[in-house]
């Protein structure tokens, strides 16, 4: 007799690297407001005491440690968001209105095309946790499409028995063969900058909606992300 473990284990890592990530949040955070207060500090004290050329190099050098700063924060915060469970609050929304919502802020990209189904896609979600998500896919897909020749996102919603599907499909490079079964693993990512943490905030958010979302490539060789959840029924 045998039992399948793969999902208890996918649970023990993502709860070891929870741990992980709460405790590099913390020990990381509490030096970062005192480096860049300093910097700023040197460079508003010494940049008039100094020659043009000294200044100048002053100024490049905390510039340089504040942007860093900023992006360690932006790490810590990837880290926290990863690591604490959702604070999730479900009320009834129409999918296909809080989708439109999040699709003004992408409007102006003509490569951007949206399919909505005309039938009402009413669920129980969190809107603040369902836009984060929806901009994460939008936003992967951005990233994917830069070197396409012709760049195409596409996202679309349906009804399907009792489910509400929403698709994200670009042309880009799509999922490497080695990166597609971990792709929901923190720090796995193909992506040049970043944290590797945004499918897996993903992820925790759509399961916590009692909800699935899957991964592969689509036939035009890009990303293709399925999610699901449940149709909020009369």
């Amino acid at each position: 007799m045998f039992d399948d473990i793969t999902e208890l284990g996918r649970a023990q890592r993502d709860a070891a690297w929870g741990e992980v990530a709460k405790r590099l949040a913390h020990e990381i955070r509490n030096p970062l407001t005192p480096i860049q207060l300093s910097a700023e500090r040197l460079a508003m004290k010494l940049a008039d005491k100094l020659q043009p050329s000294d200044a100048e190099m002053l100024k490049r050098a905390t510039d340089t440690i504040i942007k860093q700063v900023t992006a360690l924060k932006g790490m810590v915060d990837a880290f926290r968001d990863y690591a604490r469970a959702p604070k999730i609050k479900l009320v009834k929304l129409e999918l296909n209105t809080l989708l439109r919502e999040v699709l003004v802020l992408y409007e102006s990209n003509p490569a951007l095309k949206v399919d909505l189904s005309l039938q009402a896609l009413p669920v129980m979600g969190d809107a603040a946790l369902l836009r984060q998500v929806l901009h994460n896919l939008l936003q992967n897909a951005q990233d994917a499409i830069l070197d396409a020749d012709i760049p195409m996102i596409q996202i679309s919603t349906r009804l399907e028995g009792r489910n509400v599907l929403v698709c994200v499909e670009d042309n880009g490079v799509g999922f490497s063969p080695d990166i597609l079964p971990r792709a929901f693993e923190p720090y796995v990512t193909n992506k040049a900058k970043g944290t590797g943490l945004g499918l897996a905030v993903v992820k925790k958010i759509v399961e916590e909606h009692h909800g699935q979302i899957t991964l592969g490539n689509a036939q035009s060789g890009g990303a293709r992300i399925l999610l699901t959840l449940p149709l909020l029924e009369a």
